[in-house]
């Protein structure tokens, strides 16, 4: 089940009366909430449901166990009671996930030593939601285990905490400082977060199920599936339309996650801001799929450059180390591996260049206006958006091989048809660009008349875009790239 499958429009309004008819209760809100994640995770793959209560009731107990104060485990005992919490997680993300993938490897290597021995390739049912919900389980450990925050007193709130329905499928990726202090108490709704979370889920729906499905249909999805057959500026658009389809989906489907948890009166972190208006690349990362770059520089590049090892101070080899793990956490495969080692370099060419301009601007302060003015950000801008779209063709490519044929087609593509942009595409786009364009000083003035307009005109508005979405794309099963990572 997701968001946008005709099972969800029963599913939800179910829970939305169970969880607001019954007592103003945190025990009786948090069993609602913890019913409806795992019916939602067994809509997936029943059998697969007791590999997360497993794992909750693990990292429960363990949690306690670690809690600084009132324990007299020994370090050495804490260490070992982490060690079983991550290695299940860990070792079952990595079982399900990347089995396939290493023994596939494995076996190429055997093969070119002459070695006939292999290794058996399972083809495994990934289990819904696993690499976000086993990202927020670690976090939550480790913050315990290092004394940032006390462990959940309550296996209930624990519990709902690591089966959260809106964000178990694709994020955000909640902290416990964010999302714990929530359930412990009883909630509320008020019509403002009645209102905001109407609006995100709208808007998350019109850009996962129609901008994006429809910009994949009518421009991606026909060159990658058949690259040789089209010239050089039909390679760019598609790629520059991929950049705006995986937007749309994620974008979308957080929006929609964050929509859903205001009606049971839950605030979930913010997951996108605006990414397209980045200026440069740590900016863009910053604004990109949020939850999980601030997961993987706090627990992976800054213990890397702090720590008393040889990554100390570090810092370059600590960004190419933390977007390899990106890329790997993103799929099993090289072109995933190559899209983050591609970004780990950006990154690292990115802080060469800001050392240097500092350093100039120390001896000439005359850079320093250089670097405010339009035409600097402008050229910042389109090198740093120009880099993120071209780093998109591996991670779109079914393979390295066809990553590398795509890439130079680009430029000599040999083929003789010309996608173009049709005129159905064209709503699709402008809805995605004019997103981020209301950020812009003009159109954000018209963005705030907008909101300033009486609540039954914009009412009206809000019910003609939910009529013209129900036109334009009908509930049914529905695809989001997101969720198989």
């Amino acid at each position: 089940m997701s968001f946008v499958e005709v099972e969800f429009l029963f599913f939800l309004p179910l829970v939305f009366a169970a969880y607001w008819l019954g007592p103003r209760r945190r025990g009786w809100q948090n069993s609602v909430l913890l019913l409806a994640g795992y019916l939602f995770y067994a809509s997936w793959h029943s059998k697969l449901l007791g590999l997360l209560v497993v794992g909750t009731a693990i990292d429960y107990v363990v949690s306690r166990y670690l809690d600084n104060e009132g324990t007299t485990a020994t370090a050495r005992h804490r260490r070992l009671a982490l060690s079983l919490s991550l290695g299940f997680s860990l070792g079952a993300l990595a079982f399900f996930k990347y089995e396939n993938f290493f023994a596939a490897q494995a076996n190429a290597a055997l093969a070119a030593l002459g070695i006939g021995a292999s290794l058996e390739v399972l083809q495994l049912v990934l289990p819904l939601g696993i690499s976000y919900y086993t990202l927020q389980r670690v976090g939550y450990m480790l913050d315990v285990y290092y004394g940032r925050r006390r462990p959940a007193r309550s296996f209930l709130d624990f519990a709902l905490f690591c089966a959260y329905f809106p964000q178990i499928t694709a994020g955000p990726i909640a902290r416990g400082d964010e999302l714990l202090p929530q359930l412990s108490e009883p909630r509320y709704l008020t019509a403002p977060m009645l209102a905001a979370g109407s609006l995100e889920f709208l808007t998350g729906y019109a850009f996962n199920a129609w901008a994006s499905a429809v910009i994949a249909s009518g421009l991606v999805d026909p060159v990658f599936s058949n690259p040789a057959e089209y010239d050089a500026a039909s390679h760019w658009l598609a790629v520059a339309g991929f950049a705006l389809q995986v937007f749309g989906d994620f974008a979308g489907y957080s929006l929609m996650a964050i929509g859903v948890s205001r009606f049971f009166g839950i605030l979930l972190p913010v997951n996108f801001r605006f990414p397209f208006l980045s200026t440069s690349l740590p900016e863009f990362w910053r604004r990109w799929h949020i939850s999980l770059n601030r997961w993987l520089f706090d627990y992976i590049f800054t213990p890397l450059t702090t720590s008393r090892g040889w990554f100390r101070g570090r810092i370059e080899v600590a960004l190419l180390a933390t977007f390899l793990a990106s890329g790997l956490w993103h799929g099993a495969n090289w072109t995933y591996i190559i899209w983050g080692l591609l970004h780990g370099l950006g990154l690292v060419v990115h802080y060469r260049w800001d050392e240097s301009y500092k350093a100039l601007c120390r001896r000439d302060r005359s850079y320093v206006r250089i670097r405010r003015t339009r035409s600097y950000m402008l050229g910042a801008w389109a090198l740093t958006i120009g880099f993120f779209v071209i780093t998109l063709v591996p991670f779109r490519a079914p393979s390295a091989g066809a990553a590398l044929d795509f890439f130079l087609q680009m430029f000599i593509s040999q083929g003789d048809q010309s996608i173009g942009v049709r005129l159905e595409v064209l709503p699709a786009i402008g809805l995605l660009v004019g997103y981020h364009a209301m950020q812009l000083p003009l159109l954000n003035r018209i963005q705030r008349a907008f909101f300033s307009l009486p609540d039954a005109l914009r009412g009206a508005t809000y019910g003609a875009a939910v009529v013209a979405l129900l036109i334009l794309t009908p509930i049914g099963p529905g695809t989001f790239i997101y969720q198989q990572f």
